[in-house]
Formats: structure tokens, C-alpha cells, sequence
């Protein structure tokens, strides 16, 4: 099996902005993260319009935090609101009508040398919502599209 260098994950692109304008703290539902370290790499997939991978970042730091210490600890550099956020941690079924967020974990990634690529690449496979390792091959490739 290929080393393990990173992870991509999906995320809608009126959200990517944010990160390649200086918002460096992704949060997301713990997902495809287990063999993550500090050093390895995040690449980003645009997961609505352009259905492509648009630039990367570096993993500073991995951490599994409830919402109210996120927003403590990082405030304005986490990516999405705080409101935002309870959203897209309540049931689907009660996301349209507003219920209340569950009180979930999220995985925490401290970025750094965050950047957008000059064009999108078209992934080999469909990254899925909860993300798809990195191989060194794999991330090579990419590269080398650019």
C-alpha cells in the first residue's frame, strides 16, 4: 500500500474563499482522520461548481474539540461562523426547519501554507463527503498537473 501524505476533503466552494484569504482553522465532523499527523497535507475539492481539487495547505495542528472550545480557543480563524457551524452539526432532517445542533466533536486542523492552485484537477475518483486519504502517488500527480 502507498504512504499515506495527507487527506483531501471536500467542501462547498462559496467556503473555500475563506481559507485562501486567511481563515487557517478547519473544522469538520471527524471523518477520514485517523492516520492524520502534523506535516501532512489537506487538499481541497471544490465540491459544487467546479468538482475539482483547488489548492492545499499544511496541517499544523490536529485536534478533536467540542464547538464552544473551538470558537474560545480560535474565534474569527475558523473558516465557518459559529452558526454555521451548529447548522451543519444538526440532523439533516432538522436542518431546514432549525432544531437544535447536536453538542458533537469536531476534528480540528490548524493550517499553514495555505494555497489555491492556478487551476482545479479533476480528481481520479469521486471524493465522497467524509474525504479520501492522500497518497504520495496520488498528490505527485496532482502536482503535476498544475
Amino acid at each position: 500500500m502507498s504512504e499515506i501524505i495527507g487527506v483531501i476533503y471536500p467542501v462547498p466552494s462559496n467556503l473555500l474563499q475563506r481559507i485562501f484569504t486567511g481563515k487557517d482553522v478547519f473544522i469538520k465532523h471527524p471523518t477520514c482522520f485517523k492516520q492524520l499527523k502534523p506535516g501532512q497535507k489537506v487538499l481541497f475539492y471544490s465540491s459544487h461548481e467546479v468538482r475539482g481539487i483547488v489548492g492545499e495547505a499544511t496541517i499544523k495542528r490536529i485536534e478533536m474539540m467540542k464547538l464552544d472550545d473551538i470558537y474560545r480557543k480560535y474565534g474569527e480563524r475558523v473558516f465557518i461562523t459559529r452558526e454555521e457551524a451548529r447548522s451543519y452539526s444538526r440532523p439533516l432532517k432538522d436542518r431546514k426547519k432549525g432544531g437544535s445542533g447536536r453538542d458533537v466533536t469536531f476534528l480540528v486542523l490548524e493550517l499553514d501554507n495555505i494555497r489555491k492552485y492556478e487551476k482545479a484537477v479533476k480528481p481520479k475518483r469521486f471524493i465522497t463527503v467524509g474525504g479520501k486519504y492522500l497518497t504520495k502517488q496520488e498528490y505527485e500527480s496532482i502536482i503535476r498537473s498544475q
